[in-house]
């Protein structure tokens, strides 16, 4: 019986272990998630904030940023599923050196200068599409 017990004491105190180690992967991942999407929600605020009053701003804010962080917890969610914990350590892992911490801060200015591209091609393909399109 005592053996049965500190088997048992041993394999709840191994899962204790992953859960913790998962934790701090989840932590770390969401950390990638909120910066990498971030860029494009901001590149995307930077167009739409002069559209809001400025007596408004601050209530928008507050309101958008409770959405995003549960979007963000939910991007994790997706990225774990889709790609597996290996992988994306490694990922996360790349973004820990100074080439993907350089890329990683520079996202922001890419994601705002593909946003002002995307919407000068979509204008140009928009007839094309259009054209195309069954009627």
């Amino acid at each position: 019986m005592k053996k049965l017990l500190v088997a048992i004491a041993l394999v709840s105190i191994s899962f204790a272990g992953f859960a913790q180690e998962d934790a701090a992967f989840k932590a770390e991942l969401r950390n990638f998630v909120e910066v990498q999407s971030g860029a494009g929600i901001d590149a995307a605020l930077t167009q739409v904030m002069p559209m809001i009053a400025e007596s408004k701003r601050e209530a928008f804010k507050k309101e958008l940023n409770a959405e995003i962080k549960g979007m963000y917890g939910d991007i994790t969610d997706i990225y774990i599923d889709k790609i597996g914990k290996e992988d994306l350590q490694k990922m996360l892992d790349f973004y820990n050196t100074p080439a993907g911490k350089n890329i990683l801060a520079k996202t922001p200015d890419v994601m705002e200068a593909s946003m002002s591209l995307n919407q000068k091609y979509m204008m140009k393909l928009q007839p094309i599409i259009q054209k195309y399109m069954a009627q």
